[in-house]
């Protein structure tokens, strides 16, 4: 399990980052077509993909040298290349897979939260919030992915914008209250 918060940690920032403005992009112009946010959802494969990878290959970041990343980093980029080769049966299937990664990225949100716990107060409560309210979208998505509409492209922005915020948070109060603990050990 530690290995794996460890893959989560290591692109949560570029990753949260991606998605608020992946986010705000499709709330912003809602009249994408399909094909386009499957573009944008392969950009988002390939920019992860490849933030993972950079951060196996540095040589200062001893603690992301698992093969789990390098596993991460792979997979990630594979799925962008189908996207990017295959735009059209993706786009036909796009509901259900934005709404599993959604599920996904709102567990692993929510799993991470509860590192906060450990240094104690309150603020791990809102990043399960946050991972519990993306995680229910993605379960909504998934429920209906070929009945969804125009009002699927604003669900689909607003839960990536709250998705990149809480996984900010997450990752600012975990530096913070890292923060405060190796100075005490001091």
């Amino acid at each position: 399990m530690k290995s794996f918060l460890e893959v989560a940690r290591s692109n949560m920032l570029v990753q949260a980052i991606v998605f608020i403005v992946g986010g705000l992009f499709i709330l912003f112009w809602p009249g994408v077509t399909v094909t386009a946010i499957v573009y944008l959802l392969g950009a988002i494969f390939a920019i992860s993909g490849i933030a993972s990878l950079i951060g196996y290959a540095r040589k200062s970041s001893q603690s992301y040298k698992s093969p789990a990343v390098l596993t991460t980093g792979v997979f990630m980029c594979v799925l962008a290349a189908i996207v990017f080769i295959f735009p059209q049966a993706v786009a036909s299937l796009l509901s259900l897979i934005l709404g599993i990664v959604l599920v996904l990225c709102g567990v692993v949100s929510a799993v991470r939260s509860f590192e906060l716990r450990t240094f104690g107060g309150n603020s791990w409560i809102v990043g399960l919030v946050i991972g519990a309210m993306v995680a229910i979208g993605g379960i909504v998505i998934v429920a209906n992915p070929f009945e969804t509409t125009l009002m699927f492209i604003y669900v689909l922005g607003a839960i990536m914008v709250l998705n990149g915020v809480g996984d900010l948070i997450i990752e600012w109060r975990n530096r913070v209250d890292r923060s405060k603990v190796a100075a005490a050990h001091r």
